[in-house]
């Protein structure tokens, strides 16, 4: 199990690190994410479904989904930890995990109970992956594998694997997807990109919503939507040069299409950022 970043964040509720945390992203392929919430009150946004924060709960996101913290949800400062890895393939462990997770997307379940002696481990595993040392690096993936292991536990196998999910790499996908995110600027078709692919449009939907559980034309819309979230902090666009920008037929267009994958109005978040001064640009701002 590899690790790619832990971050703990304490007493979130406004300005620059909302602003950052709280930002309309989505992680590439193989890589999963948790959000542990232990205090506090708000919203997760996955793709179109919002999730009520609740306490001692575990939130999973699947590879490629866009998500959000819903800053104007926060009512009472949230504090949690965050954990992006990403399972080994061939590894026996990490793909039991993978099954687990697949089961979890398959029900749309989103979150798992947390017992409170768990921001204890999950402490100790934040402090580990972030040792200049190999070994304690290395403890804490092993670390993360236990608590997985033990957070799936009450799972039933017998009902859960009744309806298993596989999802694996599929070439034609992976080509789309890297198209998508080349020509994000562009205005496409599913039957557009089926062409380039050479294959039928329907065969194309099917095969895509099979893999990420949406069809091209909603997930090109929402890569767009994250690259358009990222311009929009450069204070010398209108909000019509973006929506141009990214192919939208209009700034109306874009502002609705906006605010049904943020939950802000582009004006809105825009103001999010700018209030609090940006954030920076490389490394999260981690709180202790």
């Amino acid at each position: 199990m590899n690790i790619l970043d832990a971050v703990y964040v304490y007493r979130l509720i406004s300005g620059e690190r909302l602003a950052w945390h709280g930002r309309y992203h989505a992680h590439g392929s193989g890589e999963y994410e948790f959000h542990y919430f232990m205090e506090g009150q708000g919203a997760l946004l996955i793709n179109r479904a919002k999730y009520v924060i609740d306490g001692n709960k575990i939130y999973f996101v699947q590879p490629r989904e866009f998500h959000s913290i819903l800053p104007e949800a926060v009512e009472k400062p949230i504090s949690y930890y965050a954990v992006l890895f990403r399972p080994e393939p061939g590894n026996h462990a990490d793909e039991e995990i993978v099954s687990y997770l697949g089961r979890l997307w398959h029900a749309r379940s989103r979150s798992l109970p947390a017992d409170a002696k768990d921001r204890f481990l999950l402490d100790d595993l934040y402090r580990l992956s972030k040792s200049s040392s190999e070994r304690a690096r290395k403890a804490a993936e092993f670390s993360l594998v236990s608590l997985l292991y033990r957070w799936f536990d009450h799972i039933d196998d017998s009902s859960a694997s009744v309806h298993p999910v596989v999802r694996v790499k599929n070439e034609h996908v992976e080509r789309a997807l890297a198209l998508m995110t080349k020509l994000v600027r562009e205005k496409l078709s599913s039957d557009d990109l089926a062409g380039m692919l050479g294959i039928s449009e329907e065969y194309f939907i099917r095969l895509f919503r099979h893999n990420l559980g949406m069809s091209p034309f909603q997930y090109f819309t929402r890569l767009k939507i994250e690259a358009a979230s990222a311009v929009l902090i450069d204070n010398q666009l209108t909000i019509g040069d973006v929506a141009y920008r990214f192919g939208f037929e209009n700034p109306f267009h874009f502002t609705k299409v906006f605010k049904k994958c943020t939950g802000l109005s582009p004006r809105e978040y825009r103001k999010m950022f700018f209030e609090a001064g940006k954030p920076p640009q490389s490394t999260p701002l981690i709180e202790r």
